[in-house]
């Protein structure tokens, strides 16, 4: 019989070649003041034109508008509730030994602040049956989205679509790298109201179509951070 032999010390897992992603939730306040802004948006044909994005977006969608928060302290809300977000973010990857940008700019002993983070844009993707966003990117360093509102049929769609041997309907789909035995190159989440996910802005992801009634929406920014 074989002896057995021990490692003289733990073994250390280092993953280094895969982007990070963040799930967390954010306060239903934070979702009731988009979604009642996006209302007065999106249910006007005149507001929707003048807060149109879509020129600036890839997706096959009925509407991409920006949304005006007009109440300071509602403002003040959101943006800290994405800053905060941006922040865990970026400490998690220093305390992985992975935020070489950050490094650059702070050195190895910089600790970021929220006065680090600076939100350049954010949008509501206001998304029906058949639609979806192609493969694409985002600008800056973090990106994030956040779902607003799942229909409920999408959700008994989705439901059903977790039985299948390959779901996707509704599903976002992040891609990199390639595949292996030892690695996928893709992973999906089911959209959950009140979900924030966050991301390197250069991962590519992709949002496949349902076939349900109602409104799919979601909200996306990108932020970057500087000294």
């Amino acid at each position: 019989m074989m002896k057995k032999k021990t490692l003289k010390n733990q073994p250390k897992f280092l993953e280094v070649f895969s982007p990070t992603i963040m799930e967390t939730t954010v306060p239903k306040r934070f979702i009731d003041i988009i979604n009642a802004a996006g209302d007065d948006v999106l249910s006007s044909e005149q507001k929707s034109a003048k807060w149109d994005w879509s020129h600036k977006l890839v997706g096959k969608v009925s509407k991409e508008v920006q949304i005006p928060v007009d109440d300071a302290d509602d403002r003040d809300l959101l943006f800290s509730v994405m800053k905060q977000g941006c922040l865990d973010y970026l400490n998690y990857i220093i305390s992985k030994n992975r935020a070489y940008k950050w490094y650059k700019l702070a050195g190895k002993d910089g600790k970021p602040t929220l006065d680090n983070i600076h939100l350049t844009h954010s949008w509501i993707v206001s998304q029906y049956a058949g639609e979806y966003n192609p493969y694409h990117h985002h600008t800056g360093d973090f990106s994030a989205v956040i779902y607003l509102k799942i229909p409920p049929k999408m959700q008994e769609e989705l439901d059903v679509e977790f039985t299948d041997h390959y779901p996707s309907n509704g599903l976002i789909e992040f891609m990199y790298g390639e595949n292996s035995d030892m690695r996928s190159d893709t992973i999906k989440f089911k959209p959950e109201v009140g979900t924030m996910l966050m991301f390197p802005s250069y991962l590519k992801h992709f949002v496949y179509p349902f076939y349900s009634e109602g409104e799919r929406r979601s909200m996306s920014f990108n932020a970057h951070f500087k000294l």
